[in-house]
């Protein structure tokens, strides 16, 4: 894992934002999406925490836009391929799981995107939203379904469209895909709001970090596992 230094010029930044995009387009890598997303998420939050407003930064949270939409059609497209396999109260469960982190990120972003005068009303509607959709308990609850911790899940999500998909390495390869999104982009919100808090990031991004190569490890074990 990089440390998050190395992202702290805008140069390298809009490389760690390419990478993102490339490791999510390449299937092989799906498991993989979330190494580079700690350092760029570091280096978003401290642009909306210290109110940093330069061209270099305004033409970085363009880009990141522009990233962070093919990120979104690329998970889309995964959408509609596993459509096939419908399982209703797994479904149902993570569906809302799914929402609020993408409803928690979306607010994230109209802080990024914000005037100046703008940010500490975008920042408040932040926390008040983010507390609304569950909280940190989202991505926590979205770490047990695919470790396999029985909680709000019924099944380990990995497990029930393995058994589904009959062992279908596409279908399987997407949904990793899928969840890696979700993953990087309640990362970025989960620091947000962590951050605006004036929680300790260091320790949460160390958490993370160990529980995202569990992740990896997971998918790449189910992967393995595919016909």
């Amino acid at each position: 894992m990089a440390d998050n230094e190395i992202f702290d010029d805008p140069e390298k930044l809009k490389r760690g934002l390419v990478k993102v995009l490339e490791c999510v387009a390449t299937i092989s890598s799906a498991a993989a999406v979330v190494n580079p997303i700690f350092g760029v998420a570091g280096s978003l939050i401290r642009v909306v925490l210290h109110h940093v407003d330069d061209e270099d930064i305004q033409k970085l949270k363009r880009e990141f836009g522009s990233v962070n939409r093919a990120l979104d059609e690329i998970s889309q497209q995964n959408r509609q391929a596993l459509l096939q396999i419908r399982k209703e109260t797994l479904d149902k469960q993570y569906h809302e799981v799914e929402e609020n982190i993408r409803n928690q990120f979306r607010k994230f972003m109209e802080i990024v995107e914000a005037k100046p005068e703008h940010v500490q009303r975008k920042k408040d509607d932040f926390v008040e939203s983010f507390i609304n959709d569950k909280d940190d308990q989202n991505m926590y609850t979205l770490y047990d379904g695919v470790m396999g911790k029985r909680k709000l899940f019924s099944q380990p999500i990995l497990d029930v469209y393995m058994k589904h998909s009959q062992g279908d390495r596409r279908v399987m390869e997407n949904l990793c895909t899928r969840l890696a999104y979700l993953f990087c982009i309640g990362f970025i919100a989960l620091m947000g709001y962590y951050g605006i808090l004036g929680d300790d990031l260091e320790s949460r991004n160390e958490e993370w970090e160990e529980n995202m190569r569990n992740v990896q490890e997971k998918m790449q074990e189910v992967l393995r596992r595919c016909k």
